[in-house]
Order: structure tokens, then sequence, then C-alpha cells
């Protein structure tokens, strides 16, 4: 039986670069879409090891895995036996497809693959994603762009990534009542001249009717980008700040603090294990017959940090802290106890912070950096424990200048 025609299908079948990235609104039929056409590739070509991963299985069983079943099912194709634990479907050509939950860190390590596609993979953090597709021939990626995340800083702009965004005006076969729903979004946000009268609905018009990235509801931060030129020709002592991360990003900020503003700039944002993956084996030699955290102080030589400047660093990796004092960073030092995270936010909201526009991963983050929601919706004091590494290792550093009077109370 031949697949559905929808606008939406065809554009993700006319993609051909090895990562398709689709990004799309509510009733898109990204997922739909993308579900058929690896379903025709694992029944017509032989001896294909294909993987459909999301955060979580459980919400697969009731989203994803149901509609490939019904898929298979309108298709002719599906047979119960061959199904295993509702996870594993056998074909019988010889390739497979197995349902992924991302629950685990390290799930998908080591994995070789002929196509991956990872589902709402805006829920996914990137160091997974990355582990479990690096080794594919093929990669889909989908999902409701509510807000900025790894795919548009770390994906979107690669030579081999396509990109796409989908509405529910590609997809034909939309019941009426779902794109009445849809429209609705667009009545309750805006008035007859365009005009933003409810900021909630006029979001979820964006984000779900137009499938543009959205306003994000709780932002906590709103920092001004200046150019690179201009931060060097600020003539103002520097001091760095470090937030460790083996698998999470390693943040390392040069600072400089004038008259209530803060200059910052990004050293590095990559984690110490995707450092090591980049480095030789004459480079790798080097750092390990040097220390146990011999990574450490050759990161630092590398970023060209002057032996004689302050930095404040996670208190968490105590071992690293030491291992940079005995490369001859005399000054480097831990954040000390460590303020309650709202009080963190209070301290950097009373700056006018400015980053440079080489700066991409703060400008994402202090872009991103948003409070929690309950719920029912309603967004609290707490801030989500995510997007937070430039902003923490920033922290570290207003905070000891604070203490040592370098900036005062405003």
């Amino acid at each position: 039986m031949e697949l559905t025609s929808t606008t939406a299908l065809r554009k993700i079948s006319g993609l051909r670069k090895r990562i398709k990235g689709i990004q799309g609104g509510q009733g898109a039929s990204k997922t739909y879409s993308i579900l058929m056409l690896i379903i025709n590739h694992a029944s017509s070509v032989p001896n294909r090891e294909i993987y459909i991963a999301s955060d979580e299985l459980s919400k697969m069983r009731i989203t994803v895995i149901k509609d490939f079943v019904n898929i298979m099912r309108h298709m002719e194709l599906f047979k119960k036996e061959e199904f295993t634990d509702g996870t594993l479907y056998k074909f019988q050509n010889n390739s497979f497809i197995k349902f992924l939950g991302l629950d685990k860190e390290d799930i998908g390590k080591g994995l070789r693959s002929d196509l991956v596609f990872v589902n709402e993979a805006n829920k996914v953090k990137f160091e997974t994603y990355r582990e479990l597709t690096s080794r594919a021939k093929q990669v889909f990626l989908d999902f409701n762009p509510n807000k900025k995340f790894w795919f548009h800083t770390e994906v979107m702009d690669r030579n081999d990534c396509d990109f796409l965004k989908l509405t529910f005006l590609d997809n034909e076969v939309l019941s009426k009542e779902e794109v009445s729903e849809i429209l609705r979004y667009k009545q309750r946000g805006f008035d007859l001249a365009g005009n933003v009268v409810n900021t909630y609905w006029a979001n979820m018009w964006r984000v779900y009717g137009l499938g543009e990235v959205g306003q994000v509801e709780g932002r906590i931060y709103n920092w001004k980008s200046i150019s690179y030129f201009d931060y060097l020709n600020i003539e103002k002592e520097t001091y760095y700040g470090c937030d460790w991360g083996l698998v999470d990003p390693f943040a390392v900020v040069e600072v400089k603090y004038h008259d209530g503003n803060l200059y910052v700039h990004e050293l590095n944002y990559a984690s110490e294990n995707e450092i090591r993956r980049g480095l030789n084996e004459a480079q790798l030699h080097k750092i390990n017959a040097h220390e146990e955290e011999g990574l450490v102080s050759w990161m630092f030589e590398r970023m060209n940090i002057n032996k004689n400047k302050m930095i404040v660093c996670d208190s968490n990796r105590p071992t690293k802290i030491h291992a940079l004092r005995r490369g001859g960073w005399e000054y480097a030092v831990a954040v000390g106890g460590k303020s309650k995270v709202v009080d963190r936010i209070g301290t950097l909201q009373s700056l006018n912070i400015y980053y440079t526009d080489s700066s991409k991963n703060i400008a994402f983050e202090q872009d991103a950096y948003c409070r929690k929601k309950d719920k029912f919706g309603v967004v609290q004091e707490e801030p989500e424990d995510d997007n937070n590494h430039t902003l923490d290792a920033i922290t570290y550093i207003v905070e000891k200048l604070f203490k040592i009077g370098v900036i005062r109370n405003l």
C-alpha cells in the first residue's frame, strides 16, 4: 500500500544530507512522516540497522510506537510475532527497527547504525545525542521549537545538515477540529490589527502555529552583545571563571568589570570527554604522562591564560584546582560556599552584562535560562537546572569580585 501523500512527507523525503533536522508546530506531521519513510526504507532495503530514540520509553509506547504500529498495519506489514517486547521489530529482509528510551546516560554509546531517528530532540541532552548518532550513516531529528537548544547552536550550521520547518498547513489530512484549535491560538493572542493582546497565546501561535522558535516564558536574563574588538579595547583587569565538566560542558569565561558593567567572553565550552576525543596520540601521551589532571593544565595553556590572573573555579573538583596550582596558576581558587541559586541570579541581575559576539554559548544560555513551571504551567521562582554552564562560571567570579571589593553593592 502506498504512503499517504502530504506536503510534509514530500518535503522531508526531499532532504538529502546526512543529518535532517525537522522543526515544526502542532499537527505538522513531523514524526508520522519520518516514521513512514523509515518503515518504507527498512522494509525495502535488507540488513538495515535502525534506531528510534526519545527521552522516555514509557512515553514512546503511547506516541511514537503507537504510530509505528498503525503505519505498519496500514501498509499491511505488521506481524505481531516479529515485534519483540514492543520495542524491536524484525523485518523478513533482516532489517530491524529498535526503539530506545534515553533514560540512561550511557545508552547508545558505541552504537553503529544505518539510521537513527531522535524524536523530540529538544528533550534529549546533547552529549547523549552525540554518542547515539556519531556512528550513524543517516540521522533524523524532530522537535517543537519551544525555545532554542543544542540543535540550533551545535548542529544546524553543519555542512552535512539539512534544516526544514513545517507547520500544520503542510499536513493536508489534519482534522478540521485540530486546525480550528491551532487557529484559536492566533485569535487569542492577537487583535485584528496584529497587535499582541496575550503573550501566552501569542507565543503558542508562534511555536505551534508557525513552527517558529518561541519566546522563553520565565526568561531570567536579557544581556546585550558587543563586538570582540570593543571587548579587547576595554582596558580593565581580566579575571576567569571555570565550571568543570567531564560530560557536561567544561565552561571557562574571561571577565572584565567597569562601573557597574560586566563584560564576558567565552573561552571554552567543550566537555573534557569531547576535548580528549579531539587530541592525537602524542597530545594524549603528553597529558597522561604529566599528571592525573594533566588535561586541565594543557587546556589552560592552550587558552593562553596568564598565570598571574585570578581563576575562580567550581569547588566540586579540588584535584583539578590543585593541578592548576601545580601548573603555575597560583591564584586558582574554589568559589567557596555556593550561594542559593536565586541569590546568584540576583547577583548577576544587579549588573549590566555584555557578552562578545563570538561567545555563542553565553548568548544561548542567557537566552534560554528560565524559571521552572509547576504542573499547572505557572512560572516559579526557582530556575531550571539547565543551560547554566557559562552562567555558573560567570557567577563564581562575580561573587568573588563582590567579596574582595572589586565590585561594590550597587
